[in-house]
């Protein structure tokens, strides 16, 4: 979209060029910042930001308006760890040149052995840049000479090839602050909406400018608006286990351009609808276009389509036609990458390319399909309300059969068809069609994780704990361990063993795993040491569930727990143990329930002279837990574990008198 006010050349000069006045310059280190060795926003920190800096001006070119971002960074490194900072990726729409990077330069600060400072500048011909598809790139480079200790700095100008668009401002990161500022210039005829995310105090400033416009025909000045945010003492945004996207969490700042008032009086909307997505994406060439074309049928797809009928059949063989015949390049977007024809020719493509594919023969067997753009888990949670296509990183396809509805992703070879990808689940997806698009919520009630692990084993004389085990894994618990006996075989046995030193696995053999109806089940023998003390022996009986470590120890948490999905484990099981030993105290039966009954755990045990029996189940009723519940999930966690990691005590008899 281009925005001309004038059939003539222009450029602009911005009032605001000392925007980084009050804090040292490029290049302008404090010694002090060199010499010190811990933050005192975090003491644990493996490096921080002195200083975080991004000005936005508008410049004109080809009567339109570019935006130029002025992006510069500064680091202290503290710890080993924080060394892999000075490895700098900067990603960008390189495109039709739409974005460009420029002016990069980096210098790293050290103090000497004679007390002076040493600076230690980028090399240019260091610097360089590479493809990560047809759409993004990736200027990279190293900072030299880094060592704990050091403070690094770099700075780049960021130039895109339109006005509607500038990036959201994020204050936090994943290494505390000290100084995050964003400062921008907006022309008076764009207006904006904001919208701060923060739980700190941003300091804002705004003021009204005067912006001069240089022509062929003379100047003309136009009022402008500067906007500073401010964060200062910034903590890091830490990983925390099940917390979804990071981005989801960060103190930030985003603008959306809603209209644009032109100097000859006129008010154009640009706050777009999703009707004009909708509309805009089906003449994209890269998507509607794609959509529409004819992908040849193999003569194998061909023939095994006369074999069936009914919409679910068709679909389901479509579908796991695509998965088996193309290959996922590892590139994600709404948008084909090079057309769907080559990636067919090539069987191989990006995640829309495949889905396209999909589509394109779901539509041509008259299945009723559309395109859904959905968001990930890692890629983080959509906002229905505005409508920004940046927002989505992935495009499946949405099936109606008959009163049913299927959510299909082919660039996943492990999904069955009637099973909501995981990484999507719970999340708000739209499909794009002029009659059927809208909205639709990504959930079902029998899409869950389900475990069941059926175990036989006896305590051997030397102290040895001997069985054989079947688990069964259904629905996500499937699809996840599927792709690990498929593509991680070191993983997927490290799910068995890690949980006990000394445990081992053996004669593994897995069926059903090519079935869909069917779980994926997996048989083995298997051997632990039994703890012995004085006495006594013990041993677990909670083996093989996946439920080994409280992952929820952390005495406060700052993001929501996701689990992504409902969740239930049964496990059932029987152990002998030797002539000449009894059961000690047993575990008692337990009955266990999240105060708003979201989790509910049950044991009961039951034995004789020679052998025990118990069933353990654990039934997990919600995919998420606000991070104002985190209290209370603590609390049972630290129950629930105490309970699933009791173990059975047995003795030798005391000799008869």
């Amino acid at each position: 979209m281009k925005i001309v006010l004038f059939p003539i050349a222009y450029f602009l000069v911005s009032a605001a060029a000392s925007a980084q006045a009050g804090y040292p310059a490029f290049g302008n280190i404090d010694k002090s910042d060199l010499q010190s060795m811990q933050c005192d926003i975090d003491k644990d920190a493996v490096a921080f930001k002195l200083l975080d800096y991004g000005e936005v001006n508008y410049i004109g070119s080809n009567n339109q308006f570019k935006i130029e971002t002025q992006r510069r960074i500064r680091i202290k490194i503290l710890k080993e760890k924080g060394l892999s900072l000075a490895n700098v990726k900067i990603r960008y729409y390189g495109l039709n040149s739409y974005e460009i990077i420029s002016d990069i330069a980096g210098e790293t600060y050290n103090v000497d052995n004679t007390g002076n400072i040493s600076i230690t500048k980028v090399d240019k011909a260091s610097i360089f840049r590479k493809s990560i598809n047809n759409y993004y790139s990736e200027l990279v480079f190293s900072l030299p000479n880094v060592k704990v200790g050091s403070v690094i700095e770099f700075k780049f100008t960021d130039t895109k090839e339109g006005f509607s668009v500038f990036n959201e401002w994020y204050f936090q990161d994943v290494i505390p602050t000290r100084l995050s500022i964003y400062h921008i210039t907006v022309p008076s005829f764009f207006k904006y909406f904001k919208q701060v995310y923060a739980y700190q105090n941003v300091e804002t400033v705004h003021e009204n400018v005067s912006e001069r416009m240089l022509m062929t025909t003379g100047a003309a000045n136009y009022d402008a608006e500067e906007q500073t945010y401010t964060l200062k003492n910034v903590p890091a945004l830490n990983s925390e286990p099940y917390m979804g996207a990071a981005k989801d969490y960060l103190q930030r700042v985003a603008f959306q351009l809603s209209e644009i008032d032109y100097p000859n009086g006129r008010v154009d909307a640009v706050t777009s609808t999703w009707q004009k997505v909708t509309q805009n994406l089906l003449d994209d060439d890269n998507f509607g276009t794609q959509i529409r074309k004819n992908i040849p049928h193999t003569a194998a797809l061909d023939d095994s389509l006369h074999s069936v009928t009914g919409v679910y059949k068709k679909m389901a063989l479509i579908y796991r036609y695509v998965q088996q015949n193309m290959t996922w390049d590892g590139s994600e977007g709404i948008l084909s990458n090079g057309g769907i024809k080559s990636a067919w020719d090539k069987k191989s493509g990006s995640n829309a390319d495949i889905n396209l594919i999909l589509l394109n023969l779901l539509k041509t067997e008259g299945v009723e399909a559309f395109p859904l753009l959905v968001s990930t888990k890692t890629n983080g949670i959509v906002n229905t309300v505005y409508p920004f296509l940046e927002q989505f990183n992935n495009v499946m396809v949405a099936v109606v059969a008959g009163d049913k509805q299927f959510i299909l992703n082919a660039a996943d070879k492990y999904n069955p068809p009637d099973l909501i990808p995981h990484d999507v689940m719970n999340n708000e997806a739209f499909v794009v069609d002029k009659t059927r698009g809208g909205w639709i919520t990504l959930s079902g009630e029998d899409h869950k994780y389900k475990s069941a692990v059926v175990l036989s084993a006896e305590i051997t004389d030397d102290g040895l704990m001997k069985g054989q085990t079947k688990v069964y894994n259904y629905a996500y618990g499937k699809n996840i361990r599927l792709k690990k006996w498929k593509e991680e075989k070191t993983a997927f046995m490290n799910y068995f063993t890690n949980s006990f030193p000394g445990l081992k696995v053996d004669e593994m053999t897995v069926t059903n795993d090519d079935i869909d109806t069917l779980p994926m089940e997996q048989n083995f023998s298997f051997s632990l040491p039994a703890k012995k003390a004085g006495e006594y022996e013990y041993f677990p009986i909670n083996l093989f569930q996946g439920l080994d470590d409280n992952p929820f120890t952390a005495e406060e948490r700052h993001t929501n727990v996701d689990f992504g999905y409902e969740q239930s484990y049964t496990l059932v099981g029987k152990v002998y143990i030797p002539p000449g030993y009894e059961f000690d105290q047993l575990p008692k039966d337990v009955a266990l329930i999240m105060p708003d009954t979201s989790i509910v755990l049950s044991r009961s045990m039951q034995s004789d002279s020679s052998s025990i029996d118990f069933t353990v189940t654990v039934d997990f009723l919600k995919p998420v837990y606000a991070v104002a519940d985190y209290p209370f999930l603590k609390e049972f966690y630290k129950k629930m574990f105490d309970v699933l990691n009791e173990q059975v005590v047995i003795k030798k008899k005391k000799a008869l008198p």
